[in-house]
């Protein structure tokens, strides 16, 4: 890369056939131009070299450089250049007091793959390489957040501020959130797990209030949605492994619940991937998240779902353990009238459809 780079001198200082490599190599890390296999093989040493040099980078001398590097879509590089560019991620991450923000950001950005077309739809290519890709970016967040302290912190706020809005569509929506819960596992869990698990059921919660019960097909009003649910996850395990196609026959055209029920997918299948002690902290997190965010929302009618679907996984447990946990809100004086209200709704519908609970629970429920 030549001394241009690594002495950081001023550009009329710099020997001519430096200045000259350091252009091709500006040129060669421009995403923005198809590349020959030459081209591409020359930009994974570029990388590798750029990594092996991420204390010489300097935002005064390199912004051309850095700007190619934060503005990359590794959706479509090939393997080993998305590998090599991660890797310099990681690295530059680790410069102090530098481009922690920077790195961190350009890997939320692609949480979500291409969208294309009139449909606004993930194409195939892309679809195929996405298990791949979002294992890549999280497998970087956790490198990154293992070597800098304050990564979790900022990847925090970073997540927050890039969450889907209500009116983003759905293909956007739904890649953002199955990436996201990706990082909601072991270390990385215990550090940003609850914020994450907040950020979806804030968002389920507001898809769910911008669904009328107009929107509900007549036909399916005298079948309780979680006992619909629950039926239709068991049917289709031939299907998505959720039954999508069943929870799709409740809804009319709105989009929001179009977003709503793949969203619904989303989590309930990392919910089924979490093992028993992964299950249990996500549990505890949900009962607080349904005590401060949906318990009192009177027109939330699907996302409570969520926590309802995390009991059905282990029935004895944390199936029993919500009974109780409601009918305490209900039973406590201290708590404020809506909170008891909702609570009894809550719990006279949740025993009325889990059919998991004992009929021993459901007595001495209703004896309290």
């Amino acid at each position: 890369m030549g001394e241009s780079l690594y002495n950081c001198k001023e550009p009329f200082l710099v020997d001519p056939r430096d200045m000259e490599q350091y252009e091709k190599m500006l040129k060669t890390l421009d995403t923005s131009k198809r590349k020959s296999a030459d081209d591409e093989a020359l930009y994974v040493t570029y990388l590798k070299a750029l990594s092996d040099a991420v204390s010489k980078i300097d935002i005064m001398y390199h912004h051309s450089l850095l700007n190619n590097i934060f503005s990359v879509r590794i959706w479509y590089l090939q393997r080993d250049t998305m590998v090599a560019l991660l890797d310099l991620l990681t690295r530059l991450a680790a410069v102090a007091d530098q481009y922690l923000r920077e790195c961190l950001q350009v890997l939320v950005n692609n949480f979500t793959p291409p969208i294309v077309g009139e449909r606004n739809e993930v194409p195939p290519w892309a679809v195929s390489r996405k298990k791949d890709i979002f294992s890549y970016l999280c497998e970087s967040l956790k490198t990154i957040s293992d070597t800098v302290p304050l990564a979790p912190r900022m990847l925090r706020d970073i997540i927050d501020r890039s969450m889907p809005k209500l009116f983003d569509n759905k293909a956007k929506m739904i890649s953002f959130v199955e990436c996201m819960l990706g990082l909601d596992t072991d270390r990385m869990g215990d550090l940003i797990g609850a914020i994450l698990l907040a950020k979806v059921v804030d968002l389920l919660t507001e898809l769910d209030v911008n669904i009328t019960w107009e929107d509900i097909l007549q036909e399916e009003h005298d079948k309780g949605i979680f006992e619909m649910e629950l039926e239709d996850l068991d049917a289709d395990d031939d299907g998505d492994g959720f039954g999508q196609a069943g929870t799709k026959v409740c809804f009319g055209g709105n989009a929001c619940a179009e977003k709503l029920d793949g969203l619904m997918v989303v989590v309930c299948e990392h919910l089924k991937s979490l093992d028993r002690q992964c299950l249990y902290k996500e549990f505890v997190i949900l009962k607080t998240i349904f005590r401060a965010s949906l318990l009192r929302v009177h027109r939330s009618k699907f996302a409570q779902f969520i926590i309802f679907y995390t009991c059905s996984l282990d029935p004895k447990t944390l199936g029993e353990d919500f009974a109780v946990f409601l009918t305490d809100i209900v039973t406590e004086k201290k708590e404020d009238p809506i909170s008891r209200m909702s609570a009894v709704s809550y719990v006279g519908s949740y025993l009325s459809r889990a059919r998991f609970i004992s009929a021993d629970t459901v007595v001495t429920i209703l004896k309290n």
